[in-house]
């Protein structure tokens, strides 16, 4: 049976929501699954509970060092971690010759080794393109040709081999370094891997401005979900699920995986977020599965 090979990138803020996204994984995935964790400030204690979202897993963790990305000031909901994935050049296993990295502001629905087991065709990153950047305003802030896309960075299937090879995440990481963008990691691997990077399906990587109508709407035709059914959930945005005051239509899926972590309840007294809550999310979910987003693709 394939083992997958799954990196995250977070500090202790995001240690519940990454247990949530393990839970999901664990929960659909039916290969083993083996876990790289970069990390910052997760002591020991933090880490067993986070493990414990999937105890027989394999979990190999690294905190970052200052010397590993380049430092960042937080801006809107980003943070210095965000940066982390960039040293999985230079970090992840030297055994793995793929790897897939996700956020963990995800939350898995489907199996994914469909994904892992996906072609690259050459190319050193699998991506989803993003729905909310413009491509060729991004192309010609950078004078890049106007024939590349560009992709959200928070699920990407990465060929280490090649990466390792033509050292193409320290060239995001220098990237990175020299300039200061609105959505930092995102543009530096976008710049480096500007047409050299293998579309997959949107199902893998599903962006708020595929499920929200009033967004779809405003979401170019080749960017929709279209008939797929969602794969990996991506709350992108300031708009995360833990939060009682955020919408999105399928919140209540977070939820739904988070108790079945040893956070449930604290992060359910931290937000505020009791049971009522919680089963109005999921009324709003049953809504959404039912039809009420699929008409107005």
């Amino acid at each position: 049976m394939d083992t997958v090979n799954v990196a995250f990138g977070f500090d202790r803020a995001y240690a519940p929501h990454a247990a949530a996204l393990i839970a999901s994984l664990r929960r659909h995935t039916r290969s083993a699954l083996s876990f790289f964790m970069l990390h910052a400030d997760v002591d020991r204690a933090l880490q067993q509970k986070v493990e414990a979202a999937a105890p027989e897993a394999d979990f190999m963790w690294r905190e970052i060092g200052s010397g590993d990305v380049p430092p960042m000031a937080d801006h809107a909901h980003f943070t210095r971690a965000i940066l982390f994935r960039l040293g999985l050049e230079r970090l992840a296993p030297a055994s793995w010759s793929r790897v897939l990295y996700l956020d963990v502001d995800m939350i898995a629905t489907a199996d994914i080794r469909p994904l892992w087991r996906s072609a690259l065709d050459g190319a050193a990153l699998g991506a989803v393109s993003d729905c909310y950047v413009d491509a060729a305003g991004f192309a010609r802030s950078w004078t890049l040709p106007l024939t590349g896309d560009y992709f959200n960075s928070g699920m990407l299937l990465i060929d280490l081999d090649q990466v390792r090879r033509d050292r193409l995440f320290e060239a995001a990481i220098e990237f990175a370094a020299r300039n200061q963008t609105s959505f930092t990691d995102q543009d530096a691997l976008n710049y480096v891997f500007w047409g050299r990077w293998r579309r997959l399906d949107a199902r893998w990587n599903v962006q708020r401005h595929m499920v929200i109508p009033a967004l779809i709407r405003d979401t170019a035709p080749d960017k929709r979900l279209g008939e797929s059914a969602p794969a990996i959930i991506h709350f992108t945005g300031p708009e995360k699920p833990w939060l009682t005051s955020a919408y999105h239509p399928h919140a209540w899926l977070y939820w739904d995986n988070l108790r079945r972590t040893r956070f449930y309840r604290e992060v359910m007294t931290e937000q505020g977020a009791g049971l009522l809550h919680q089963a109005r999310l999921l009324q709003r979910y049953l809504r959404a599965q039912a039809g009420t987003v699929g008409k107005l693709r």
